[in-house]
């Protein structure tokens, strides 16, 4: 078993946050990766396809991507390039949420492009889930089925839609709700990053109240455990640390079949 963690409390900041990350009880290889970039207000969860090549490989270049993007280390030229292709998508952007969804196109590019350079990398993607919180908001883009949940008075609510088959199947009204969990094709994918030339992603803005706490996660959390019993868990209270440790211990306890990343932000 290897587990990763990283707490971190800013001076400054609007947000504390805390991230764990387990590889499971079955498989060899985490194959999930996490950023807390509390300087900018930014998470990111992403969860590499284990069904592709090398999903351990694309979930670490869509996080060190990102990174790389809010942290100055991406060249001028690649920002501008990036920066027109996006431009538009956007209602009324702050500057923070433009460079978000550029991010995510740019690790997109990232991971394509390493795919399509190298037989060894070829059909790797990554699910992602990314919060940049400013001011009163907190913008959210996902592709895949990671996961964003706000915690509101005692209250859990997903936020997020999950790009998957099971998803359409639900929408859909082909499957009952209390089909889902026995459905066969349930961890089948319709979107990710890596998979086209640019990003397949979706992209919202939420109000914040202060004292929300929000989870960002894998599939390997939600798929373990309900989201009354991710409810309980979080309001049993604790630090951020203790209620991320608790939420990984009880998808494992549960069968941990895959690997489980949790970040939880609270405002």
């Amino acid at each position: 078993m290897t587990r990763a963690v990283q707490e971190t409390v800013r001076r400054g900041s609007r947000t504390r946050a805390c991230a764990l990350s387990d590889v499971g009880r079955v498989r060899s290889r985490n194959e999930d990766s996490f950023l807390l970039l509390p300087e900018q207000d930014l998470y990111v969860v992403a969860d590499g396809m284990g069904g592709h090549q090398r999903g351990d490989v694309a979930s670490s270049l869509c996080v060190d991507s990102v990174r790389d993007w809010f942290t100055g280390k991406v060249s001028d030229d690649t920002m501008t390039r990036v920066g027109n292709a996006v431009r538009g998508l956007l209602g009324r952007p702050t500057p923070g949420e433009t460079d978000l969804v550029a991010a995510i196109e740019f690790a997109n590019r990232i991971i394509f492009e390493m795919s399509a350079a190298s037989a060894a990398f070829r059909g790797m993607g990554t699910t992602v889930v990314a919060s940049y919180f400013h001011g009163s908001t907190v913008f959210v883009v996902f592709s895949g089925d990671s996961r964003i949940y706000r915690l509101r008075n005692g209250h859990l609510r997903v936020l997020s839609q999950d790009h998957s088959l099971l998803n359409e199947y639900l929408r859909l009204q082909m499957i009952h709700p209390s089909e889902a969990r026995s459905f066969p094709h349930r961890n089948v994918i319709m979107k990710a990053l890596g998979l086209r030339e640019r990003a397949d992603i979706e992209f919202f803005r939420r109000r914040v109240h202060p004292g929300d706490v929000y989870l960002l996660c894998s599939d390997g959390l939600n798929d373990m455990l309900e989201d009354e019993t991710i409810q309980d868990l979080l309001n049993a209270g604790g630090s951020l640390d203790e209620r991320s440790h608790r939420l990984v211990d009880a998808a494992l306890a549960a069968g941990g079949i895959d690997n489980v990343t949790v970040a939880l932000i609270e405002t």
